[in-house]
């Protein structure tokens, strides 16, 4: 198979399951209109096997379009630039230290919602989208390198991060 197809191929699966993650593991916050999920997982994953391009994509547009299928479309904007510049992050930083590129994109992700619900919600809705965030990033790192761990040896290598 040539390899940008396959290549493609692969980023259209880890988008499909960036949406799943996003939208049907998804637990609302009942005092304000947010909520938190598991698709960090996959960006991580995504990021760590294939590098920042791919995490960038994915993780910008495969969660935008979980905003807009889940129903919170004003988010899909602020989305694809904070997820898209965490898996970025990650990506560019997994390949020396996994755990610290973890850390900075959750950083990113925790800060720009922090923010972004600031400006929509009121100061009140920060310390509600700060706690879910910690949830979703801390369980999106530990999944994502778990799955890591055990894929990294038998499907990718370095030759697929592109």
């Amino acid at each position: 198979m040539d390899e940008r197809i396959r290549k493609l191929a692969f980023m259209g699966l880890f988008s499909g399951l960036l949406v799943i993650a996003t939208v049907v593991l998804r637990f609302p916050v009942p005092t304000f209109n947010l909520y938190f999920n598991l698709g960090e997982a996959v960006i991580y994953l995504t990021a760590l096997l294939y590098g920042p391009g791919p995490g960038a994509l994915i993780g910008g547009i495969g969660s935008a379009l979980s905003d807009i299928i889940g129903g919170y479309p004003v988010w899909a904007p602020i989305t694809f630039i904070i997820k898209g510049l965490e898996g970025y992050v990650v990506g560019a930083l997994g390949k020396k230290n996994k755990y610290l590129a973890i850390v900075a994109g959750a950083i990113i992700m925790m800060a720009g919602y922090a923010l972004a619900a600031g400006i929509l919600y009121g100061i009140g809705a920060v310390p509600v989208e700060l706690a879910g965030d910690f949830v979703q990033v801390s369980a999106g790192g530990v999944i994502s390198l778990f799955l890591y761990n055990r894929l990294k040896n038998i499907t990718f290598n370095d030759e697929d991060r592109f």
